[in-house]
């Protein structure tokens, strides 16, 4: 599998250069690209990045104005509907490089405002400007927002999304935003806008948002969702529901509520595996049973909590929503969930120890450890040496007591 930050490649810097050298006097085309494109291999995704930045700094007129206008003039060709997704071609620069530019645009624009924020606006359409519109959010929130507030009515959904997007509080990636994580009102007259939009792009990045303030404001997110709720449409039902999914895995009795949710009345509640040790990579069943002790009908929400083992050797938790039941009164129930452990590019797996419950409205009603086994070895690949597992059978792991393994994607 390709590396996801090889999105940043030679041949995309290239086309970049040449596109720029088109609307950019006395570009130095090769300069541009060489400085760009520097011991690429070595560096991570948002390393590129910075690194094409900064070869956009100085190569680009150092007048914001100026350079500004010359990459309006090099984006690809964007009409009101959906913006194009490929990489960039002849046309134009879009896709994953325009990440830069909008870093360039809100780096380098808090001086002149009004065009970064237009340029953020241009380059938004052609992939996401919401990390770049961060610092200038940073320099100056009331003023941006009150440019950003008139995007909620923008006829391009790309451009509506950012401006929910880009003011989130915590987003991943992104520099987070204290004054709207120490204020959630300050965004909220944003989100009410976009609450309805005819967009579920839109309306997932506002539940998204809220999702953040549920973070640091966990009741001022559930007075504000039983007041969308009540006469709400199914569209807005679902954006909230995903508002509230993590308020809902911790088990939060105002949103349990807000669903009909309590506090599980259970018995004879058995969790069995259909092993105890398994083979990284691999598959781990489970079975659960219980009855209800209510006299009325339940509504459960089950969630399957795996604490995964860190490099110190102790556990974290994640947490997935698995399903949601009625249980009559008396009921009993039995459910089967296959859990898969394959490599992928956002979790390290280590051998050893771990755990799996089970939670219903968010109270853990059963958990069993059980045990990964898995060997590592240095694997090269051309100049570098690179991190590749290979299986052993469990006799095999007793004895070598390998202790970790890391799952991160291989580049070659």
């Amino acid at each position: 599998m390709e590396p996801f930050k090889n999105v940043f490649h030679r041949r995309g810097i290239s086309l970049v250069a040449e596109i720029l050298s088109r609307h950019v006097v006395h570009f130095r085309e090769s300069d541009f690209v060489q400085q760009a494109s520097h011991q690429l291999e070595n560096l991570e995704l948002k390393q590129r990045s910075q690194q094409i930045y900064q070869a956009l700094c100085d190569h680009l007129p150092q007048d914001f104005l100026q350079a500004s206008e010359a990459i309006k003039r090099s984006l690809h060709p964007c009409c009101e509907g959906a913006p194009v997704r490929a990489e960039t071609d002849e046309l134009g620069i879009q896709g994953w490089l325009i990440m830069p530019f909008a870093e360039y645009a809100g780096l380098r624009g808090g001086d002149h405002l009004p065009e970064a924020l237009e340029l953020l606006r241009e380059l938004t359409m052609r992939f996401s400007s919401e990390f770049g519109i961060r610092h200038l959010i940073k320099k100056d929130p009331l003023q941006v927002l009150s440019v950003i507030h008139s995007w909620t009515e923008d006829p391009n959904e790309h451009v509506r999304r950012l401006a929910s997007e880009g003011t989130r509080p915590r987003l991943p990636w992104g520099l987070q935003l204290q004054a709207f994580i120490n204020d959630p009102t300050l965004t909220l007259p944003i989100l009410q806008k976009l609450r309805d939009d005819p967009s579920e792009y839109v309306r997932r990045s506002v539940a998204n948002h809220l999702n953040d303030f549920a973070k640091d404001h966990p009741d001022f997110v559930m007075d504000l969702a039983h007041q969308w709720n009540p006469g709400a449409s199914p569209a807005r039902k679902k954006l909230l529901r995903h508002a509230l999914r993590n308020l809902l895995k911790q088990g939060h009795a105002k949103a349990l509520s807000l669903y009909e949710m309590s506090k599980p009345e259970l018995c004879d509640v058995r969790m069995s595996l259909a092993e105890r040790r398994i083979v990284f990579p691999g598959n781990l069943r489970l079975t659960i049973s219980f009855s209800s002790l209510a006299k009325v009908e339940q509504i459960l929400r089950l969630d399957l909590v795996i604490h995964y083992q860190k490099a110190n050797g102790t556990l974290s938790p994640k947490v997935f929503l698995w399903k949601q039941i009625h249980l009559a009164a008396g009921e009993s129930y039995v459910a089967e969930k296959n859990l898969v452990f394959r490599p992928i590019s956002t979790r390290v797996y280590r051998a050893g120890r771990h755990r799996v419950e089970c939670k219903a409205n968010g109270v853990i009603i059963a958990g069993e450890d059980f045990e990964i086994l898995c060997w590592f070895f240095p694997f090269p690949f051309g100049s570098q040496k690179k991190w590749y597992f290979l299986l052993t059978r469990p006799w095999f792991w007793q004895r070598s007591r390998v202790s970790q393994i890391s799952t991160t994607k291989i580049t070659y």
